[in-house]
């Protein structure tokens, strides 16, 4: 799991990129989705600074937060 620091009060889950894909029923696609560094940091305000976690980050996918098919981590290096 990824470290945030001491202190820091985040959400469990942020939604930091999307791809909309129509699909007839039964059917597959590969979808790409582009995270930015700025999408995973957050605003250190003792530093007064945008800080950007390092390590192993999870990754959720699905059609919404409800319907989650795939669970992977990414890492932050």
């Amino acid at each position: 799991m990824h470290s945030r620091g001491p202190g820091v009060d985040t959400p469990a889950r942020t939604l930091v990129g999307f791809n909309r894909v129509e699909l007839a029923a039964g059917r597959h696609r590969s979808v790409s989705v582009t995270v930015s560094r700025r999408a995973l940091s957050y605003w250190d305000e003792d530093g007064n600074r945008w800080v950007t976690p390092t390590g192993q980050v999870p990754v959720y996918v699905g059609r919404s937060v409800a319907e989650l098919d795939h669970v992977g981590t990414i890492t932050v290096r």
